[in-house]
């Protein structure tokens, strides 16, 4: 079976970018990944055992939570589609069904620990992601990341870019129709304990700016993925007990370095500095 995301799937075995298990990890939840080219049931609201929905390119997805089952309606979806983007919601519904939170940001790993990336779709979470991994620095998740119990969930093992990164010395293939170039990702753990959270932003820098807990708090819980389900306002005051910062770089690609020296400075803790 594969799994990515805190789940263990069934019926994706073609898809290179997840991680094969011969066992369901602990912890993760079962779904049965289908395609039915087939007339689609009617859409229905989102409630805590089912969500049928029409997704932007006309497809139909039906999330049944008592069958365990994920089915798109319409044209059979490709490997490389199903990797990313189309399980993305499957992931956040199922998860959000489990009591996760989940949020469309990325993670990468420094010091053992997950540093959650946020930011709009202009704000260059992939792009960076890209470039720390090309600098050898982990890669944990893109697009979206679920957090369990002080975790965050590996995701598939790749990043889409929708355009070329200068420098970036990891080989790239084209994928989605050639509308964006995937950059493959080496395994890594499949959960890590949060570190914190970084909010890009454009401007001068770089430079990070530390969050005030209780802005740090508003902002989380404004970008949980699906709010109209239920959320435990523990775990996300435990989340937000984590460190947030607001990391601000400039529209240039020459700033990647100078952005990882500083990434790499700022979290690595005082005593384990040389």
């Amino acid at each position: 079976m594969k799994t990515a995301y805190g789940l263990h799937i069934r019926g994706l075995d073609e898809v290179a970018e997840l991680a094969t298990s011969a066992h369901p990890p602990a912890g993760s939840r079962p779904v049965t990944v289908r395609q039915r080219h087939a007339p689609p049931p009617p859409p229905a609201p989102l409630t805590t055992e089912r969500m049928v929905r029409r997704l932007t390119d006309g497809r139909t997805l039906d999330l049944d939570r008592v069958g365990g089952h994920a089915t798109f309606y319409g044209p059979p979806l490709t490997p490389d589609v199903l990797a990313h983007p189309y399980l993305a919601p499957v992931a956040v519904v199922v998860n959000r069904w489990a009591g996760r939170e989940t949020f469309h940001a990325g993670a990468f790993v420094h010091g053992g620990r997950a540093w959650v990336v946020l930011g709009g779709r202009t704000a260059g979470k992939s792009t960076l992601l890209a470039a720390l991994a090309a600098r050898g620095v982990p890669v944990l998740t893109d697009d979206i990341v679920v957090c369990h119990d002080g975790d965050v969930l590996a995701g598939p093992r790749c990043v889409d870019l929708r355009e070329p990164v200068p420098g970036l010395t990891l080989p790239t293939r084209e994928v989605r129709d050639a509308s964006r170039l995937r950059v493959a990702l080496p395994t890594v753990a499949p959960r890590l304990p949060l570190g914190g959270w970084l909010f890009l932003r454009w401007g001068d820098g770089p430079a990070l700016t530390p969050v005030a807990p209780a802005e740090l708090l508003a902002r989380l819980a404004g970008r949980r993925s699906l709010p109209e389900l239920p959320s435990d306002p523990a775990a996300l005051l435990a989340l937000a007990g984590r460190p947030g910062h607001d990391l601000t770089r400039p529209r240039d690609w020459a700033a990647l370095d100078a952005t990882h020296r500083l990434l790499d400075a700022a979290l690595t803790p005082v005593g384990a500095r040389p």
